[in-house]
């Protein structure tokens, strides 16, 4: 019958091992990732912020020329009209 209660030894070592380390368990401290995943999600937002501005600004730029260039465009066509024209 001894023998027996060998078998449970090792089953009986582990939940005892278990409670053991629940009070060292209860003293570690947990390492929250919140506040770094907040802060990388905060630096990304300001670097898109700043990308879509710089979008913005080259766009607005595109636009600038190409009224430019139409103006030019309409000014001289009908320049070419007139001359044309007038030199008949």
């Amino acid at each position: 019958m001894s023998f027996a209660f060998i078998k449970y030894i090792p089953l009986v070592a582990t939940i005892a091992k278990g409670f053991i380390n629940t009070k060292h368990d209860l003293k570690v401290k947990t390492f929250d990732k919140t506040k770094e995943k907040i802060d990388t999600m905060e630096y990304v937002l300001i670097k898109l912020e700043k990308k879509i501005n710089e979008c913005r600004n080259e766009i607005e730029e595109v636009r600038r020329q190409l009224m430019f260039s139409r103006t030019i465009n309409l000014v001289l066509g009908m320049l070419i009209i007139g001359l044309v024209i007038f030199l008949r």
